[in-house]
């Protein structure tokens, strides 16, 4: 039986004539194997599979705790196949439990980073823009049926002229940085290799975070999870913001001190923060960051958008005829150990 390619069912209907073509072109034979929930693979299939995508429609419906039906048929499977060369898989990092059997394999895997960088990156400015104007205090005026202008010392503060300080500068950290740079936002980018890039007024290592955050106007999280970024915004840094500053965090929960947010926002330090992630998904009903009247909160979901599927599989596609062509690098290919 020749290797094969371990796609959804919907994947090769929806996206048939893109596959075929690749397919047809190719220097050598890939067959297609088909997912779906109900699948019985025989040994030779099953020892076939050289290459699969965990596509958005098999991931559709998990949680940070849970995975979808379709999803708890499919990993077992790639578990346990023996010839697995390289997984695609649906998200943007590759922190997710259950892609670490397949980096811990050696397996080449790729993500679909930038395929929802769009609905991240604009949310992200929309609860920027949220907070800035005051929108918190509009909304529960709202509910309460209150006429309640914000006037004199009470208006917000213009937002041309103040800084940002994105944490981040990959595909939804441009998206923030390209938005904000046109509003006449002073835009400073932090990451591991310093260079220069478009929309960012600067840019500045990770480790010049304590130099920067006692002058931002806005701290926003757009970076993995890692070793390095974990708990990296704790107590301490919270407080050497400004009073008058605000937190968004669209990376992971686990990169920020979650009960030490809440604590810092409770005290009337910072003027308050959009989370879109948080360290324990659902969060719990008991979390005193839901009744904050500072705070705005969205269930992981700030990537929601009819594009990413099709965007997801182009990247897939990208990447399926270049590894035919042997090519020694894919598009958002992680570094193995």
């Amino acid at each position: 039986m020749n290797p094969s390619l371990f796609v959804s069912k919907q994947l090769v209907s929806d996206f048939h004539e893109n596959l075929t073509g690749i397919l047809m072109r190719a220097p050598r034979k890939l067959d297609v194997i088909e997912f779906t929930p109900d699948i019985k693979l025989t040994p030779e299939q099953h020892a076939s599979i050289e290459v699969t995508f965990y596509s958005r429609d098999i991931w559709q419906g998990t949680i940070k705790t849970s995975l979808s039906a379709a999803a708890k048929v499919y990993w077992p499977i790639i578990d346990s196949t023996p010839n697995l060369r390289w997984l695609q898989v649906v998200s943007a990092g590759s922190d997710q439990k259950p892609y670490q059997p397949s980096i811990q394999r050696g397996l080449r895997v790729t993500t679909s980073a930038g395929a929802n960088a769009g609905p991240v990156g604009l949310t992200a400015v929309t609860g920027l823009m949220m907070l800035s104007r005051g929108f918190p205090h509009w909304m529960r005026a709202q509910q309460q049926r209150e006429w309640s202008p914000q006037l004199g010392a009470d208006s917000p503060p213009d937002l041309p002229g103040q800084t940002a300080v994105i944490v981040g500068m990959g595909h939804i950290g441009k998206v923030i940085a390209r938005a904000l740079h046109a509003m006449g936002v002073h835009v400073i980018g932090l990451r591991r290799h310093v260079a220069p890039a478009e929309n960012f007024d600067q840019v500045l290592p990770l480790s010049a975070i304590d130099d920067v955050l006692p002058t931002c106007d806005w701290l926003l999280l757009a970076c993995p999870l890692s070793e390095e970024t974990r708990g990296l915004v704790d107590e301490r840094r919270f407080r050497s913001m400004p009073k008058s500053a605000g937190v968004i965090n669209m990376s992971r929960g686990e990169v920020i001190d979650e009960a030490a947010l809440a604590k810092v926002l409770a005290s009337g330090h910072l003027r308050g923060a959009y989370l879109d992630v948080f360290t324990h998904e659902p969060l719990t009903k008991e979390s005193p960051l839901w009744s904050m009247p500072n705070v705005i909160i969205t269930p992981h979901n700030s990537s929601t958008g009819t594009g990413n599927y099709k965007r997801g599989v182009e990247i897939f596609l990208r990447n399926l005829e270049a590894y035919l062509r042997g090519e020694a690098k894919l598009e958002n290919e992680i570094e193995r150990a």
